[in-house]
């Protein structure tokens, strides 16, 4: 008897954990946005110069009815959302839903543009956290921040990567963490 109760338990946790996990998978809504620690090599030196865990970014959008992050990485892609968790450090994620009523993202226009080493807005290329700005703005109307500039992160030491990328301590960028405080 204790056998079959036992056996019972362990099915019906199975099951709860199933449906669990089915709900976690499904709670990803297009125009949500999504934050990681990246594996990248720039990833410590963003989250030395914003105090932030949090060194990727992307939106979640919708296509053939499948669920992807449109990132900026080498180039603005989309990679299936549960290959862009997984390419994370540790698979760990945090969500930002703006928007409670559901939203469309128009992306073609990003798809293929090139990554933007030195975070410069309005130049053609993209970064990951530019790539969200920038929709939210124009497509929904919504700043998710205030742009700052370069000088007013924490970025003693990090002078050789800025003089060998082209940037300017006055120039304006959003970082990762910035979109977090909508």
């Amino acid at each position: 008897m204790k056998k079959k109760i036992a056996i019972i338990f362990l099915l019906l946790l199975s099951v709860a954990i199933g449906v669990c996990w089915a709900n976690k998978q499904d709670d990803y809504k297009e125009g949500d946005i999504l934050f990681q620690v990246s594996k990248s090599r720039q990833s410590p030196l963003i989250q030395k110069a914003t105090g932030s865990k949090w060194s990727h970014c992307g939106v979640v959008v919708e296509k053939n009815k499948q669920t992807y992050v449109l990132e900026a990485t080498k180039v603005v892609r989309l990679t299936p959302l549960q290959q862009w968790i997984k390419q994370g450090k540790d698979e760990d994620v945090k969500k930002v839903r703006v928007k409670k009523e559901p939203v469309k993202i128009k992306f073609n226009k990003y798809l293929g543009k090139p990554y933007d080493l030195a975070f410069k807005f309005n130049n053609g290329k993209w970064y990951c956290s530019e790539l969200v700005y920038d929709i939210y703005k124009s497509q929904l109307g919504i700043q998710l921040c205030q742009p700052k500039q370069l000088r007013q992160y924490k970025i003693d030491g990090m002078e050789d990567v800025i003089k060998k990328r082209g940037m300017s301590l006055d120039q304006l960028v959003v970082a990762p963490c910035d979109l977090l405080d909508y």
